[in-house]
């Protein structure tokens, strides 16, 4: 069996209620992800989408030491597929654009849990990982950037 992974996509929407001082007390970026996974490993019981963004406007994190937000949707496959849009909302509680801190950069990833492995691990094409996460075309990490 060879999984087969196509038509990963990834919109970002951003709706910040911005105040006059340019701090936000509550926001959410909403990226919107369509699957078409099939053909995946009967052993994966979970699919994950996990989307970080990073912006010298969010709160640090301390063990971090960088401003971040993330959020994970998990799925679960039937008949060995997914085809579906996934939204991802990370919450956003505090956001500080003053100073010019209004740039961020975002990534998303796809990873799916192995029931017999009793793990998570991301999706690829390497020989070297263990054939439930074996997809092909290998789903890249969606990365990029916006402003607040």
């Amino acid at each position: 069996m060879n999984p087969r992974m196509s038509g990963v996509l990834l919109s970002v929407g951003c709706l910040l209620a911005m105040s006059a001082t340019g701090v936000a007390q509550s926001s959410d970026v909403t990226f919107q992800v369509p699957l078409n996974l099939t053909r995946l490993s009967t052993d994966l019981t979970k699919v994950a989408v996990y989307c970080e963004i990073t912006s010298s406007a969010l709160p640090i994190v301390a063990a971090l030491g960088t401003g971040r937000a993330q959020k994970q949707v998990e799925l679960t496959p039937s008949g060995a597929q997914i085809v579906q849009t996934v939204s991802v909302v990370v919450p956003i509680t505090t956001l500080d654009t003053s100073n010019g801190k209004t740039s961020a950069d975002y990534k998303c990833l796809l990873s799916g849990f192995s029931q017999s492995l009793q793990r998570w691990s991301p999706f690829g094409d390497s020989q070297s990982l263990p054939v439930q996460f074996r997809l092909s075309p290998a789903p890249p990490a969606i990365t990029g950037n916006f402003t607040w």
